[in-house]
């Protein structure tokens, strides 16, 4: 899925996930005026799809019990690393572009080599804040759990310096190790209300150079662990995306 939350304010950073969208509009609106050929007709029309790609660990892998990745979500492991790369080189062997969203943290490895390879093969990469951080909390300690643990870290931050820094930092990161500036910004986690009601981050985020952000996960119905989606949950899944597209 494809979540974006756009804003008013154009900026230095490429919007690409927009504009590949707008372009695949404008050219399905191009295929419906367009006079088709007989054999042309019979050719079945390509689906438009965005695919999106956050560079982070996640907890329960690769055990259920292990939480550890929660307190280090930019300390990539080797494998996934590879499968990063492998999808980048995949994606592009068939003339596609998977947008990636990166961890600061990410940055503080030894060799970033791979996520260099991803730039070069033209896939663009945004924003995941630095440690991976709650943007909508309102409390320092819950911006991330690392900070729990290490309070120490937050040095008196208020929630809202805290949240900007990570942002900041991350944009810093990515321009000194990787020489680019970051193609948008995603949240980490989602909302069904995106930022609507937080006109403060919208705000911050417009200062720090974003003009969209990827940030709304609609709600939708959900099956019990370990039980297949039934058809009401799929009809509930497609119905959400509608409220998903930017």
């Amino acid at each position: 899925m494809n979540f974006q939350y756009p804003m008013k304010m154009e900026s230095h950073f490429s919007p690409s996930r927009r504009s590949f969208l707008n372009t695949a509009i404008a050219a399905t609106l191009g295929i419906q005026t367009a006079r088709l050929t007989a054999s042309e007709s019979q050719v079945t029309p390509k689906a438009q799809i965005a695919i999106t790609f956050d560079l982070e660990m996640s907890r329960q892998y690769p055990r259920r019990e292990m939480m550890e990745w929660d307190f280090q979500k930019g300390n990539l492991n080797q494998e996934t690393k590879n499968y990063s790369l492998k999808a980048a080189e995949i994606a592009s062997s068939l003339n596609g572009t998977i947008h990636y969203f990166c961890v600061g943290r990410v940055l503080e490895q030894k060799d970033i080599q791979w996520l260099k390879t991803i730039s070069k093969l033209g896939h663009p990469i945004g924003n995941h804040t630095y440690d991976h951080v709650n943007v909508w909390a309102t409390e320092p300690e819950k911006t991330q759990f690392r900070f729990q643990r290490s309070p120490w870290l937050l040095g008196g931050k208020s929630a809202d310096q805290v949240i900007r820094q990570n942002i900041r930092i991350t944009t810093e990161a990515m321009k000194q190790r990787l020489n680019i500036s970051p193609d948008g910004f995603r949240t980490p986690g989602g909302s069904s209300t995106a930022l609507d009601d937080r006109e403060d981050l919208q705000k911050m985020l417009l200062a720090e150079g974003f003009s969209w952000v990827s940030s709304k996960y609609p709600r939708h119905e959900y099956s019990p662990p370990n039980t297949e989606p039934d058809h009401e949950i799929y009809q509930s899944i497609l119905s959400a995306q509608k409220e998903a597209q930017p």
